[in-house]
């Protein structure tokens, strides 16, 4: 393969994906040679890592009282057994699994827990019943804080062997950290200058726990937030920066993995008149196709770059038959783009291909396209029981 590094990432955090449906979602990542599996087990939307000594995070951070207004409450959390399984499932199928834990923000259902983890507890917050993200961070100047962090790390290490955790990093705003008393103090004490610095000092602390249990740290690429440490690993995500990422990591010594949402976000409409509840951009079958990870460059000049990945956000996906019918056939497109190189690629050969792979799909799950279709308006879910 052109890459050694060619990732999906699911996001049960938002929909709960019990471990049978994983399993088959694997089965057909594993076909088009995928080995990465990114489990997106933490976000303002829930919960789904067990953690000893915490039980709140299953009684309270893993459910929600709706989705989108729909009335129907939502909950979900998967066992260490489950997880260490998937694990065991995936590696006889070439798949290491990358568990990701968001912080210091996306932690709206963590608040709702245990909000003495946060600058201004909430005792009233409830785990988020629609998209988007909250302004409350973590706060890095509360030792209980990073008790459990150690015990989240603990337990990642005994269920996932690969070493690597996903910390998020993204769309993580400092208001709040610029009014805490606790956060103000810190700063002043280290003569930091604002709250990136303290961004920084945060990531290099969780950093340096996960390095007790031998395990590596990556992050969502904020291009411009100076967070990151030489060697770590970046996925560039931001709509049109794709191609500046590339040089920006390059020169900040970092590892980069190709996740540009104008090409790799499978979650995103596929064709023209899909429902991208007002913002999502349309990303065709050949917009994807069209996706080289190095955007050109020499090899002298995108050496770091690793592979490729594409995310599936969950927010408007509510189980398995809604996650395939928008991943593929785009993901076969982002398989070839981290296994070809731009030379032995064609669009032309790719399209007769599908044909086959179509069929291929449809019959290995018993996927039902024109339902899914059908139930493709803004809340899909809403008349299933």
């Amino acid at each position: 393969p052109r890459y050694p590094w060619r990732g999906l990432m699911v996001d049960p955090a938002r929909h709960f994906i019990p471990v049978k449906d994983l399993e088959k979602f694997v089965n057909l990542m594993a076909y088009y040679k995928f080995n990465k599996l990114h489990l997106h087990l933490t976000d303002n939307q829930g919960w789904r890592l067990p953690v000893p000594g915490y039980p709140k995070l299953k009684s309270v951070a893993s459910r929600r009282a709706e989705s989108f207004g729909d009335g129907i409450p939502h909950e979900g959390m998967y066992t260490k057994q489950e997880l260490k399984g998937l694990v065991e499932y995936c590696a006889k199928r070439g798949i290491e699994v990358i568990p990701e834990i968001d912080m210091p923000g996306h932690n709206q259902a963590l608040h709702a827990a245990y909000p003495e983890f946060f600058c201004f507890p909430k005792p009233d917050i409830n785990v988020r019943t629609t998209a988007g993200n909250s302004r409350e961070l973590v706060c890095p100047q509360k030792p209980e804080v990073w008790e459990f962090y150690a015990a989240v790390f603990k337990e990642l290490k005994d269920i996932f062997p690969s070493g690597t955790v996903h910390l998020g990093g993204d769309e993580a705003p400092t208001e709040l950290w610029g009014k805490c008393p606790l956060c103000r103090e810190a700063r002043t004490k280290a003569g930091m200058k604002d709250e990136q610095e303290q961004m920084r000092a945060f990531f290099a602390k969780t950093t340096a726990l996960l390095a007790k249990n031998g395990q590596k740290p990556q992050f969502w690429y904020e291009g411009n937030a100076g967070i990151y440490h030489p060697g770590e690993t970046v996925y560039a995500w931001r709509q049109n920066q794709a191609c500046q990422s590339i040089e920006k990591a390059r020169k900040a010594k970092l590892d980069l993995i190709m996740a540009s949402n104008e090409y790799c976000y499978l979650d995103f409409p596929q064709i023209q008149g899909q429902h991208n509840w007002g913002w999502m951009k349309t990303t065709t079958l050949q917009k994807c196709y069209e996706l080289d990870p190095a955007f050109g460059k020499p090899e002298n000049e995108a050496g770091h770059i690793r592979g490729v990945h594409a995310p599936i956000w969950a927010e408007r996906l509510p189980d398995l038959d809604h996650l395939l019918y928008r991943a593929y056939p785009r993901a076969c497109a982002i398989a070839e783009a981290g296994w070809s190189p731009m030379n032995a690629r064609s669009w032309e050969n790719f399209r007769r291909k599908l044909a086959d792979h179509r069929q291929f799909i449809l019959k290995r799950f018993n996927y039902d396209m024109e339902r899914t279709r059908e139930n493709e308006p803004a809340f899909p879910w809403k008349n299933k029981k």
